[in-house]
């Protein structure tokens, strides 16, 4: 990818941006508070690139993610070339992944690397002039890739259904989890409301046990559920392929995988039928890609995970740009500022469809006034420091 020429990373700037939300969002696990996003800023040679790191939950994670990019992660960063994301991540995984692995916090360790993984395949894009869909395909598709509604449930399941058919998606997920009677009654309204004609998706962020899940499956069906994300405890492959041996439900997985070694055999498994790479958790578009690529020889669709700011949506929508193998991107419809406000000029949807700025690197500026409304946390290092 370096073409000849490198460029020494000599800076990484990590931001902590949060903002209050009005309701809580339930989720079968717990609550989610706030808002927040963990941005990752990384420069070489006179250019920067951003990327973003997932630190939805829990709530102190904001102060874990900085300490793991600018202590662990930074020293082994500084004096790579910004050029080469491929080989960057593969060096710092083979460094920092040992250690996450004697932690039992692998996933923090991944989410870290993914926020660097984004912003240097933002800062090529931007060295090369050309967007990270073209650079991630070797072309441009020129696709306008569907998305889904999510976010739909326990509450306000009107008003979000109504958001979502507003604007013109063809499909909703819903949050479950939440009990059998509970998960019936959010799933009967989405559809009388949504109709016969709009997909809809159910999301159990590992709520079951294998009988319960294939029970809740059987439920499930009578609203014609296109497909059940996360549906076991653990989202371990061994139960996920009993679950499918038994239910003809298709399993939807991947925001929680870790490793592409993991990855492929999820993929392989054929217990999965959607495989969902999450870039900001997942190992950013370096593991995208090979999970997509992987993905495509074994007959499995994509639909990257996404609950993520405005920049993890970008990274998404390049993601499923580049291959026509992604079927969907997460569109989540409840109040974001972090999502709405973020961005000097919004992504270009239209009629629940999204197309990837043709623009360098991700194609999108930070606007800086929100940046400063809601930045809370910050710090720099550089290769000098």
């Amino acid at each position: 990818m370096t073409g000849g020429d490198t460029l020494a990373i000599d800076r990484i700037r990590v931001s902590i941006l949060s903002t209050p939300i009005d309701d809580a969002v339930p989720m079968s696990f717990g609550r989610l508070n706030d808002r927040r996003v963990c941005l990752v800023e990384i420069s070489a040679g006179g250019l920067t690139g951003i990327g973003e790191s997932w630190i939805n939950h829990p709530a102190w994670s904001h102060a874990e993610r900085i300490a793991t990019l600018c202590e662990g992660v930074a020293p082994h960063l500084f004096g790579r070339d910004a050029l080469d994301p491929e080989g960057t991540l593969d060096a710092l995984a083979a460094i920092l992944v040992p250690v996450g692995r004697q932690a039992g916090a692998i996933g923090p360790i991944w989410q870290a690397l993914s926020g660097v993984d984004i912003a240097l395949w933002d800062l090529t894009g931007r060295a090369r002039g050309l967007p990270v869909h073209q650079l991630l395909a070797g072309a441009d598709l020129g696709r306008r890739i569907p998305a889904y509604a999510s976010g739909v449930g326990p509450t306000d399941v009107e008003a979000l259904c109504e958001r979502a058919l507003t604007a013109g998606f063809t499909a909703v997920k819903t949050k479950i989890g939440f009990g059998a009677a509970a998960d019936d009654d959010i799933v009967r309204r989405t559809r009388e409301l949504v109709g016969p004609d709009v997909q809809v998706f159910a999301d159990a962020n590992q709520a079951w046990s294998l009988d319960e899940a294939l029970r809740a499956a059987d439920r499930l069906a009578r609203y014609d559920v296109a497909w059940l994300e996360e549906p076991l405890s653990g989202d371990g492959l061994a139960d996920l392929e009993k679950f499918a041996a038994e239910c003809e439900m298709p399993v939807a997985t991947g925001e929680n995988v870790y490793g592409q070694d993991v990855f492929a055999a999820y993929v392989d498994s054929g217990a999965v039928s959607l495989i969902q790479p999450d870039l900001a958790k997942s190992g950013g578009f370096t593991v995208g890609r090979q999970v997509v690529e992987r993905a495509r020889t074994r007959g499995v669709r994509v639909a990257p995970h996404c609950y993520s700011s405005a920049v993890g949506l970008a990274a998404s929508v390049h993601l499923g740009a580049a291959y026509d193998i992604v079927d969907w991107i997460e569109m989540d419809v409840r109040a974001n500022p972090l999502r709405t406000q973020l961005l000097a000029e919004p992504l270009s949807w239209h009629e629940g469809t999204v197309a990837a700025p043709a623009t360098p690197g991700l194609g999108i500026d930070l606007d800086q006034a929100a940046l400063q409304q809601f930045r809370t946390r910050s710090k720099e290092m550089t290769a000098h420091d």
